[in-house]
Order: C-alpha cells, then structure tokens, then sequence
C-alpha cells in the first residue's frame, strides 16, 4: 500500500526546548489526512468491514468474491465485534485504539497486522540543499518528524488527553522501528521572507510493506 502525507509549518530540531509542542502540533496536523486515508483507501475500508477481528486461539479462514463482483468476505471461524465489545481474551481487535499516557491513538502502521514501512521525504526548507545528515546522525528536523509520525513513547510528550476510545489520534506509526527504510532529498523552500526560519514544506511518501504474509494483512500487499 502506498499513499501520501504532506505537512506544512514550524519543523525545529529535536534538541529544541519546544520539541515535545512542535511534534504534537505536527501529530495533530497529520490526524485529518490519515483519517481521511481510513475513510477512503479501499483496502483500508474493506479491513474494517470484514478483517479487523481475528481470533488468538484455533484457526480462521477467509472466503472473497472475485474483485468484479464485490462483496462482504466472511470468516469460516465467527468473530464479530460484539465478542471484542464484551471484552472477550480470544478476539483481537486488530484497528484497535491504543492507549498511551492517558491519551488514545490509532496508528496504521502496528505489530498486531505485523507491518513495517518505507519512507520517501521530499524535505523542502530555507537552505541550500544538502546537509540532511550532520555527524553520522539524522539532522534534528527528520527526528522531529519521525517523533511526530510515531505514538508518544514518554508520558511528557502527550500534551493533551481529551481523545478518546472512540476518537482516537490517528497516527502512522506505533513504534518507530517500524521503519525500514528512510530516504530524504533536501531542497530550498522558495517563498516570500513572512515565514519563520524553521518552516518547512514536506511530502512524506509511505510504501507500507507485510513483514508475514496472513489472511489478516492481505489488503496491504496490493
């Protein structure tokens, strides 16, 4: 599966003091194209019809109408969501909310559908191109977005809790060893001088790969 995130506004380094504001602030800005991403990418539609509920013991099988003549798939092993809403230890849900420091989160990207994802990030910043890396090590900004991409890790980044089981942060990564691969091209951001030194313009190019082929993650080999 592979699709697009753009962002636009402040990108400082992670060693700035504001770095815990600046990374909710992008992890806030990024929540409605990921949404909108769930509400609209086919297979992402056909995961929540049909593929979110997977059984932790015994087996599960999958039957699928041909692509031309579409349809609800059905499980030859019953899993429904009133099993997990009676919070039943064999049934996982995999789209599940996450809970992190008292705030929740959806990522896509998540160990339960066994995924992992490459990332192409055209970086476009008040510089001459180059010096993306500095000293063997990622120049802050690309951490910064990384940290952003990401659930929270430590109970201070999580800047507000007002999200919910059921009105999750969307995210796109649960933990940032899911990335595989990362490859970022700089240019100069050509724009009038009313913008501050750290803004950046960035398309984030995300290639999201199966790590274990299953039932479960087929729709993201398409």
């Amino acid at each position: 599966m592979k699709f697009a995130l753009t962002y636009d506004g402040s990108m400082p380094p992670s060693a700035n003091k504001s770095k815990n504001q600046a990374k909710w602030d992008i992890r806030k800005a990024l929540d409605p194209q990921l949404k909108d991403l769930w509400a609209s990418h086919p297979a992402l539609r056909e995961i929540e019809r049909d593929g979110r509920f997977f059984p932790t013991t015994g087996q599960a099988g999958l039957a699928q109408r041909h692509h031309q003549h579409p349809g609800p798939a059905s499980h030859s092993h019953l899993v429904n969501e009133q099993r997990v809403k009676a919070a039943d230890s064999t049934v996982l849900d995999l789209c599940a909310a996450i809970n992190k420091h008292g705030a929740w989160f959806r990522p896509l990207v998540r160990e339960s559908f066994a995924l992992h994802c490459g990332l192409k990030i055209l970086f476009l910043r008040k510089e001459g191109p180059g010096r993306v890396y500095q000293g063997g090590d990622l120049d802050g900004r690309i951490k910064t977005l990384l940290d952003a991409l990401t659930m929270p890790q430590h109970k201070e980044q999580v800047l507000d809790k007002t999200s919910t089981q059921l009105d999750p942060i969307y995210c796109l990564l649960e933990d940032d060893s899911l990335v595989s691969g990362l490859d970022v091209q700089s240019e100069r951001l050509l724009t009038d001088k009313s913008h501050v030194a750290d803004y950046a313009r960035l398309t984030i190019e995300v290639d999201v790969r199966v790590r274990q082929a299953m039932i479960y993650n087929q729709s993201f080999l398409g």
